[in-house]
């Protein structure tokens, strides 16, 4: 988690470490939560270099939301709750659609999966992103096309040495045989959930607490 990714500096207001999120989470899903505890399992070998994502901690993030509104008001868990049934009306037009998830591999800062298909991923990301923006929400500019990716683990030291190298080249060795068979997963998007996420830079983590889960299709899930 170097200096670059940090949402505030070192010292900086502990409110500024929360920031709202749309995630995609797996809880509910066994057959992916086990093959995420076998990509634990081996990042466990590795955490001199790299973090293991917790179980409950597992997702992926679909938009990062700005921490203030289009009015300058903090989006905190009323704010959220006052946007997901604006959300879901754009989340209506959208069914739960099928996803594969892996196979895994070493990124520059993280051990991560990658998701498809491609072209469901990116229809749910603009019609997410129009209901963030009926609802107030303030977003980055959007994505040319949207990366679907699982994180596994998150990368702890910068790997500028020959030994820290050797190591990130073991990993990621270790993360392309570790898997087969059965390198890729497959899984169902039907909910998208508002969160507050916190990024924790002495534990290299990113946590979150749930307000509010929001269904594909007409199930009502907002609430």
């Amino acid at each position: 988690m170097s200096e670059q990714r940090l949402w505030v500096p070192d010292g900086g207001p502990e409110e500024g470490r929360v920031r709202p999120h749309v995630l995609w989470l797996p809880h509910d899903q066994p057959g992916v939560l086990a093959y995420l505890a076998r990509v634990r399992e081996i990042l466990t070998s590795y955490v001199d270099i790299v973090t293991p994502v917790a179980e409950r901690d597992a997702h992926m993030t679909i938009e990062k939301l700005a921490p203030h509104d289009g009015d300058g008001q903090r989006v905190d868990t009323a704010r959220l709750l006052r946007a997901a049934p604006i959300i879901q009306q754009r989340l209506a037009v959208l069914a739960p659609f099928g996803i594969e998830i892996g196979p895994p591999r070493s990124s520059a800062s993280a051990a991560v999966m990658d998701v498809w298909p491609e072209t469901e991923l990116h229809e749910l990301y603009l019609c997410l992103r129009a209901g963030c923006s009926d609802a107030g929400l303030t977003m980055a500019d959007s994505a040319e096309w949207f990366w679907g990716h699982v994180s596994g683990g998150y990368g702890l030291v910068d790997t500028n040495t020959p030994e820290l190298a050797e190591r990130s080249d073991r990993l990621a060795s270790a993360l392309g045989r570790g898997l087969r068979p059965g390198s890729r997963v497959s899984a169902t998007v039907s909910s998208l959930w508002l969160v507050l996420e916190r990024q924790d830079p002495e534990s290299n983590t990113y946590t979150f607490r749930r307000v509010c889960e929001i269904g594909l299709g007409r199930t009502e899930r907002a609430s």
